[in-house]
This record gives structure tokens, sequence and C-alpha cells, in this order.
């Protein structure tokens, strides 16, 4: 089947999405007291802690439960009486204590109790008789990445976190490798030098800015590096929901595309593998292994993370993971091709996947934005000239946009009334999040979702960032038009930015607006930095001839 892909998508970062269980709420209402929804814990749980595992209607009742419990505490209330009550329910074995420990982390706002989830998992499965099936430890390991990478789920540690969750992944790959036949490698002197096999664990069409990079990458490297390509989407996310209180997580999904064969990229023909969708399971993995190596490709480089078919293939072909920005990925390649300098403090975290801080190649994640399609003013969106126009772009608003960070904008407007805030991006929770601000709500506007946003640029002076891990994109395009790009320095936008638009906190933000917007000669020097640092960052050919030469100087190196 041919599939045409378009070659411009809609901008906007975006990997899962969250889906939220249907059906009456137990409880609702800040009225119930956190005494009557642990009288009503007990009450489910009587059958034990697994019952959720074992029946539907206690699964949609407990996630209920979880979620008011969660909302109250988040409002101040005494968790006491909830946590006695969780106390009180037995747990025999190790899927117990993943489900007491999920309860405390999203009932509770307990934050070392996410890290405790991925360690029972990790020994349980290391047991030899473990209690959780592969494909829960899957669903558990990505929903809690993702829960995150939201803000859904608090952590104690999250150097810890991480270390725990690339000891969860090595154990799974283990596994697999158990479940599958060996292979032999395929020599180098066997191997097409022309070809590449490209693996993506999600590749849909629409506002996924991921799969839209993907298309340029492979266009990159047939036209311009002159190399054939076979892209595989691996199509890893779960499409169903198989643990309770992690909010039914399931991931996005094209189901066109499941039955193609081949791309059409802007008349470019690119043969196209799609495993079947949701969780790769060990004889799934095999066979697509077992493909990729009937190809021979001279490299398979694998765009994205926990990605078990590209880490399994380590060892009988050349494998090199790329991250879709900045995080150091899950995963156990060749070699690691990284968009940022290596952090010392990551020697360990690589260490878990056998890598050495010399299999790490040095690149720059590039971005292209698309043209604008309807150039706006401030006066068409309502707004005066003298008006500091910041923008706060994303897909995740509602769980990116925190309580704090909120305050923090509010500050803002205090410090500087000309500035005012434009939230691009679907935010449901916008007037409930302003309302305790008087000079945010009456500063800032919720967009909603915006299929132009370089035509809203063309309006704006500043950008932004809120608490996330992502984001990286819309930063990019803001510096693309000149526009200063301000974060914290963490998370991909915090390395897309530089250190020209760091801030070392969200106080600075309404003082370096003020300096901005009245001293012409600094605002021009901070566009053209912005400008600069987009044109490091805007080659696609230059970041992967960065990695084949990468890949060469390492071969070279033996």
């Amino acid at each position: 089947m041919e599939i045409s892909a378009p070659g411009v998508f809609i901008s906007g970062p975006a990997v899962y999405d969250p889906v939220q269980a249907d059906g009456e709420q137990v409880v609702t209402g800040v009225e119930n007291s956190l005494t009557d929804l642990a009288a009503t814990l007990a009450h489910i749980l009587a059958g034990g802690m697994e019952e959720p595992i074992f029946d539907a209607d206690v699964w949609v009742r407990m996630e209920e439960l979880a979620g008011t419990c969660g909302k109250l505490v988040a409002a101040g209330a005494d968790p006491t009486p909830f946590a006695a009550a969780l106390d009180r329910v037995p747990r025999h074995n190790a899927r117990e204590e993943t489900l007491y420990h999920l309860l405390r982390a999203m009932a509770l706002w307990d934050a070392d109790a996410a890290t405790r989830v991925i360690e029972i998992l990790t020994a349980d499965l290391e047991s030899g008789q473990p209690r959780h099936s592969l494909i829960q430890a899957d669903y558990i390991l990505r929903a809690m990445i993702f829960g995150v990478w939201t803000n859904r789920i608090k952590l104690a540690d999250p150097g810890a976190h991480d270390m725990a969750i690339r000891r969860l992944w090595h154990a799974m790959l283990n596994q697999y490798r158990a479940a599958m036949p060996a292979r032999d490698p395929v020599p180098a002197h066997a191997r097409q030098r022309d070809l590449i096999v490209i693996t993506t664990g999600q590749f849909i069409r629409g506002a996924h800015q991921p799969s839209t990079d993907m298309l340029d990458f492979v266009t990159k490297l047939v036209l311009r590096l002159g190399r054939r390509v076979v892209l595989v989407n691996t199509a890893d996310g779960p499409v169903k929901s198989y643990f309770p209180y992690l909010g039914n997580f399931v991931s996005s999904v094209d189901r066109e595309l499941a039955a193609g064969t081949k791309l059409v990229i802007d008349g470019l023909p690119i043969p196209f593998i799609h495993l079947p969708l949701g969780f790769t399971d060990p004889q799934m993995a095999s066979e697509a292994r077992d493909q990729i190596l009937a190809l021979k490709p001279d490299l398979v480089l694998s765009f994205g993370t926990l990605c078990p078919v590209s880490d399994l293939c380590r060892g009988l072909l050349d494998v090199v993971a790329i991250p879709y920005g900045s995080y150091l990925p899950f995963a156990e390649p060749t070699w690691l091709a990284l968009p940022r300098p290596l952090n010392p403090g990551e020697t360990p975290a690589l260490a878990v996947g056998g890598l050495t801080p010399d299999r790490v190649i040095r690149i720059e994640y590039s971005y292209a934005p698309p043209p604008a399609m309807t150039v706006r003013n401030k006066a068409a969106l309502g707004l005066g000239d003298d008006t500091i126009l910041t923008l706060i772009i994303g897909l995740r608003l509602a769980r990116e946009v925190t309580p704090d960070f909120a305050a923090a904008l509010d500050a803002a407007v205090q410090a500087e009334p000309r500035l005012f805030f434009l939230f691009v991006g679907q935010m449901d929770n916008y007037a409930d999040l302003v309302a305790p601000h008087p000079a945010l709500a009456a500063r800032s506007r919720s967009q909603g979702h915006e299929t132009d946003v370089m035509g809203l640029m063309a309006a704006a002076d500043l950008y932004i960032n809120p608490p996330r891990g992502g984001g990286g994109t819309s930063a990019a395009y803001a510096l693309s038009r000149g526009i200063p790009a301000y974060s914290l320095n963490s998370g991909d936008v915090g390395v897309v930015v530089g250190p020209a638009f760091h801030l070392s906190s969200y106080a600075d933000f309404a003082p370096a607006t003020t300096r901005y917007t009245d001293d012409p000669d600094l605002r021009g020097q901070l566009q053209e930095k912005a400008k600069a640092r987009f044109a490091e960052i805007s080659s696609r050919e230059r970041m992967l001839r960065q990695i084949l030469d990468g890949v060469k100087a390492m071969r070279a190196k033996g």
C-alpha cells in the first residue's frame, strides 16, 4: 500500500496524548474529606490490592478515587487518613507493591513512590519468576516517563529516577533476548554501504513534530547525501491501558499508515515498514530484527527512545541512537548522537547501556520552521503597539503551565505592566489557572490551537518557556524570527536557546523585558543573537553529516 505524506505539517512538539477514563465519578468535589475517601478505598480494595487488575469496574472506580484524592492533597488537604487506609491493604507480591506505590504517587503526590515503582519492576523482572508481564512493565515505564514529562508525577531525586529507568530498560531487553533466537552479525563487507535503515517509535501525520522532522531527515539523506533509506515505524507506544493509576495513558497512532509499504514524500518514494500498533512483543521484535538484518544496511539510525528493535540490532549491525531533543535517550545502541555536550555526571547512565563517553557523537539537532501563512500584527490581536507580547507555546500547556509558573508570570506583569502573555495551544484550564492571579488574568489570553504559529510570531516581542522537558521546536521557531526566547537552563529549550537567553529564575524575566523594550541598542543585539543561534541549529544536512562523519570516525578508531 502506498501512502502520500505531505512535506509540511503543522508545527508543534508532541509525543503521546493521554486518554482519561470514562464513567461516573465515585467521589467528587472538595467537600469529600480524605477520611471519607479512605473508607471508600478500604471498601473497594476489600478483595486485595490487585483487584483493579482483575475487575474492570474496580479499575475505573479506583482511578477516579485516586484522581480525586490527588486533587485534594494538591489543594492542601491532610493525606494521613488516606495513606493510613492504603497501608492497611495487604501486600504479598511485587505487583501489589507496584500498585501500592503507584497509588502513593498519583493520590498522595509521594515524590519517592515513582522511583520505587521502577525499582520494584526491575527486581521482579530479574527474579526469574516475575509477577509482572513484559507488556505490563513496558506500559508502566512509558506511562511514568510521560507522567513526569507532563508534570503529573513528582520526583524526589530525578537523577536516581533516571538511573532506575535505565536499569529497568536493560532488564527488559534481557527479557527480550532470552525469548529470541540468536543471530550472527552481518559482516562489514556484506553490508550495503549506501543503505540506511531509520527506525522511529512513532510516526504519524498531522501536528506531530518528530514525524515532520523525520520526513525532512529522510529526504535529505536521499537527495543531498546520496543514501538509500528504508523507514521503519516500530510503533511501540501502547494503544490500550495495561495497568491502573496511570490515567489510561495511550499513544497517538495513525491507523491508516499501519498498512503502508511505501511512503511518497514530496514525490520521493521511500520503502516503509510498519510494525503492528502497540506493544512490541519478543516475537514481533525478533521478526523485525531479522527483516532489518536481511536488508544488510550499512547503518541503523534509531530516532527517539525506548525502541527494543533497534537496541536488539546492536552487535549485529551498527546502531546510532538520536534523541528528538536534548535528553539522553533510554537506549543501548552502538553509538549515541547527542545534540549537546555530555555532562560528566552522565557517565554512569551511559554505562548501564554498555556505553562510554568516547562512543558519543556530538551533533546539533536542527529545526526547519514552516512558512508563515498570514502575517499578523498586534492590532490584529487587539493589542496596543506598546504591548510587550510574549508567547508561551505548546501542545500540552494544561500540564506544562504549572501554578508556580502562573504565579511567576503574575509577578512579572506586576513588575512590568506592559507585558502581555499569549498562551498558544490547547489549555482548557486557563480560566482556573489565572483566577488566583488578577494581574495575569488581565494581561493574558488563551489563543487555543494555532495552525499558523509563524504568522503569529510576526506580532511577538518575546518567548518564554514554562517548566518542561520539551518545547524545543517552538523556541527554535522564535529564534528564527529574531525573537529572544527565554528559558531556565533545563530541558530541550535550555539547549536550543543557549546561554544568552538562560534565566537563573523566572523572577529575572520582568527586568529583562524592560531592558529589552527600553534600550534599542540592546534590543538589536539580542535579536541578532537569536538569529545567530538559530543559524547554528537550522541545517538538517549538516546535522546528518555530523552523524555520518561521526560514525566514520568511530569505525576508524575500531
